[in-house]
């Protein structure tokens, strides 16, 4: 670790620059949530309509069975849709992050939970209680996506400051 070479001055001041610019996207997140949400709800739509695109691309793509092209074409179809509804209504992208939450919190809770120890149990338990729990009260699915982003956020420019005046990734 001694002999490891430090980063340049000007990537230092980016670095730190860059940690205090994401500090303060991350107090925004917590000062107003429901432009958070609007934007995690639109960067959702975005990506489903490069997904569309993607499938949409691959119908025509060579070596694929009749399957798969019929399998993608379905699937740029529902992409595109669920992107116009999502752009029409943000509350459509909101439900569904919401519940992406949910399905995640539920497998990973069982996932946890099949490797069989105790303390993997309990804690796939309790995922699998979160998972419910977010599905069946999306409110508190929205504030949990909304608190996770600030969360992720802020860790994530303290981060940048920190390896900014370490002058090396930490």
């Amino acid at each position: 670790m001694a002999d490891e070479k430090k980063s340049s001055m000007w990537l230092r001041i980016l670095e730190i620059v860059a940690g205090l610019i994401i500090l303060v996207l991350g107090g925004y997140v917590i000062a107003y949530p429901g432009a958070a949400l609007a934007t995690l709800s639109a960067l959702l739509a975005i990506a489903l309509i490069v997904l569309g695109i993607t499938s949409f691309v691959r119908v025509f793509a060579r070596g694929i069975s009749g399957w798969q092209r019929l399998l993608n074409l379905i699937m740029s179809i529902l992409a595109i849709v669920i992107a116009a509804l999502i752009i029409d209504n943000f509350v459509y992208g909101i439900l569904t992050l919401v519940f992406l939450l949910g399905l995640g919190l539920l497998f990973s809770g069982i996932a946890s939970a099949a490797r069989g120890t105790a303390g993997a149990i309990v804690v796939g338990i309790l995922g699998i209680i979160a998972g419910f729990v977010v599905i069946i009260f999306p409110a508190l699915g929205a504030a949990t996506v909304v608190l996770l982003a600030a969360v992720f956020l802020i860790i994530f420019g303290l981060e940048s400051i920190v390896s900014g005046i370490v002058g090396r990734w930490i």
